[in-house]
């Protein structure tokens, strides 16, 4: 056992760990409807056999083999777990403490310290990559499913079935001023925006979007030019002070700037702004108050503007919505994007089966554990084709970028987008917006 005076930062996370695993019942409810366990079937990639994992290297009976490793890294943090476990177990967070001790244990790696000290809190390194990635793409035509290029995947770690999206040769952020005036006079509030790295850099339509809406409807758009990225990324890997430097950077740019509210247009950010912080930084009124002020931007257009009826366009769109974990289980949206497309004139709305089911994105699991994540992306792929839809609308880059990808690896004609997206391509067919 771990006793007090042996108590460091490694030891610190056990002891978190040892909080929740203590709760287990073992009754194995989570093997019922763990995305990953479905696939592979192995007791140590369940919920319950990491929390005896868990429990043994508490004890120190247990030592950090490869196979613990493996083990403790096949989670994809969806937090279906912990939403059907009848003792209120959040397993995900056993994992990410053990995660967090090892790396106290053996240190990040060369690879991992490069990118998440280096690259990711640089930004400017992200930056340049990614725009030269997009000129890349768009000289070999987009990377096609016979362009030869894609046998030089596996070099770098991706499968050669795999569709990228094309990366913007402009980021989001350049394109506009750090203060965006409201186009309606006087604005009614003062809006951060957290664009996040794939909004930044792939998804920029996503900000254009975003700023559109909350400008055309009076509201004073703020895009503090030194955010970072989130977190996220870096804590689910294992790297808790790196997650702790860009949470506790971006908690003390955002308070500089007056402001209302704070939107995010990915639901992992979201999280990690509104939830996953306080994991990092002492409890205080400032922190509570920055958190109360983050929103999901379907969640704040949802409650923050009310639309009249001839300031939506219609659109012939046949529109299924796709849950991200981070937004449904993590942040308890789910009414408000779908009540978004419903009010969309001549948008069909279908429900389509398992709508809140983990496409197998989960972030970099995609990225790590691609055969994996494109078994539990089919299920996915199966209940869009048969709602047969034109579009699956979600919240999330990664959902985004995982289901389209696999779309096309299945010759499927429909494609998936930003709710918000389409909330704009409403708005701009009536003129309410430009």
């Amino acid at each position: 056992m771990i006793y007090q005076k042996h108590i460091g930062p490694a030891e610190t996370h056990l002891l978190e760990a040892a909080k929740e695993f203590q709760k287990c019942m073992q009754c194995g409810k989570c093997r019922s409807v763990c995305p990953v366990f479905k696939e592979i079937g192995n007791e140590l990639y369940v919920a319950r056999g990491k929390n005896k994992l868990a429990e043994k290297i508490v004890s120190g009976d247990l030592q950090i083999t490869d196979r613990v490793k493996d083990a403790i890294n096949e989670c994809l943090n969806c937090k279906t777990c912990s939403a059907n476990c009848p003792a209120g177990v959040s397993p995900e967070h056993v994992v990410l403490r053990l995660r967090w001790y090892i790396t106290c244990k053996e240190g990040l790696g060369f690879f991992k310290a490069l990118i998440f000290r280096q690259i990711i809190w640089r930004k400017w390194p992200t930056t340049i990559g990614a725009i030269s990635v997009g000129v890349v793409h768009r000289l070999l035509f987009g990377i096609g499913p016979k362009n030869p290029a894609r046998y030089l995947f596996p070099l770098f770690g991706f499968s050669k079935r795999r569709f990228f999206p094309t990366l913007a040769l402009r980021t989001g952020q350049s394109q506009y001023p750090e203060v965006v005036p409201s186009k309606k006079g006087q604005p009614i509030k003062r809006i951060g925006y957290f664009t996040g790295c794939a909004g930044n850099l792939i998804y920029t339509n996503v900000v254009k979007s975003v700023v559109d809406i909350l400008t055309g409807y009076g509201y004073e758009v703020v895009i503090p030019k030194g955010q970072k990225c989130s977190g996220t990324p870096v804590l689910a890997n294992g790297d808790y002070d790196g997650a702790r430097m860009l949470m506790e950077h971006n908690f003390n740019l955002f308070r500089r700037y007056n402001l209302d509210a704070i939107v995010v247009a990915c639901s992992s950010c979201g999280l990690a702004l509104k939830k996953e912080i306080k994991l990092f930084m002492d409890d205080s009124e400032e922190l509570r108050q920055f958190c109360d002020k983050v929103y999901d931007i379907n969640e704040f257009i949802e409650e923050e503007i009310k639309f009249k009826e001839d300031e939506l366009g219609k659109l012939d769109y046949k529109v299924s919505y796709h849950d991200p974990c981070h937004l449904v289980r993590g942040q308890d949206i789910s009414a408000e994007p779908r009540n978004i497309l419903k009010r969309i004139p001549g948008v069909q709305f279908i429900e389509m089966k398992d709508a809140a089911v983990c496409c197998g994105s989960a972030g970099s699991y995609c990225l790590t554990h691609y055969d994996t994540s494109i078994k539990i992306n089919n299920h996915k792929v199966k209940n869009i084709q048969d709602a047969n839809v034109d579009y699956v609308a979600t919240a999330c880059p990664t959902c985004v970028m995982h289901i389209q990808d696999n779309l096309l690896q299945h010759d499927s004609l429909e494609q998936a987008k930003f709710v918000v997206e389409i909330l704009a391509d409403s708005l701009r067919v009536a003129g309410t917006i430009e």
